[in-house]
């Protein structure tokens, strides 16, 4: 099982497979229920995001910078990954195959990392805690769940302070809570104890009740 990585051309190969599993659909019945011009307009949406990114990423290798944190236009990358989980999640209204939404899922994850190693900060966390729980069902090697974690770590750190001030405590199923939780379950399916540690630190920090 590949662990995402948030390079361009993963998350391109990974748009491609989610259109491609719907466009069967097209032919008939989503045709009847006007979904192939949304379709349509869906997929000329994820070619200009990935313009936009890459132009991101030429400008930052243009200037030499080849930090992948604190960018000076960290709004402006959260602003566009805010816009990649609403393409996300306006796609799985036309999903309905299985596959489908599990490329969706890794999207998601695919598109937090970018955000992340480009200095942005998380907003909407649902998508995200949804696709890492997938993803990590999927996975028994403690290689590839030590890398799962670390990746949840570089989440955490990049979830907005709105979200980490955990205000909706009375909501057990609250996104925060379920990354937090799932962070410390991965750390311990790969018997890493300073992966352990770590997760279970800012979990009893986080969620001290």
């Amino acid at each position: 099982m590949q662990i995402p990585t948030g390079t361009l051309d993963t998350i391109g190969d990974a748009i491609g497979a989610t259109l491609e599993q719907l466009t069967p659909a097209t032919d008939a019945s989503a045709a009847a229920r006007g979904d192939a011009g949304d379709l349509v307009l869906l997929s000329q949406a994820f070619d200009q995001l990935l313009d936009v990114m890459e132009r991101i990423e030429a400008d930052k290798r243009a200037a030499g910078d080849t930090r992948t944190s604190h960018s000076s236009d960290a709004g402006d990358i959260t602003e566009l990954g805010e816009y990649a989980l609403k393409l996300l999640e306006n796609l799985a209204v036309l999903a309905n195959e299985s596959a489908t939404n599990e490329h969706n899922a890794r999207l998601a994850i695919e598109f937090a990392v970018w955000i992340v190693r480009h200095g942005g900060q998380i907003d909407t966390l649902e998508p995200v805690v949804d696709g890492l729980a997938s993803l990590a069902n999927q996975l028994s090697e403690p290689r590839d769940l030590e890398a799962l974690s670390a990746i949840m770590a570089e989440i955490c750190n990049a979830v907005s302070p709105v979200i980490r001030e955990d205000l909706e405590r009375v909501n057990p199923g609250r996104p925060w809570r379920v990354l937090l939780l799932n962070r410390s379950i991965i750390a311990t399916r790969s018997h890493n104890p300073d992966l352990m540690e770590e997760a279970f630190a800012i979990l009893t920090h986080s969620l001290p009740e």
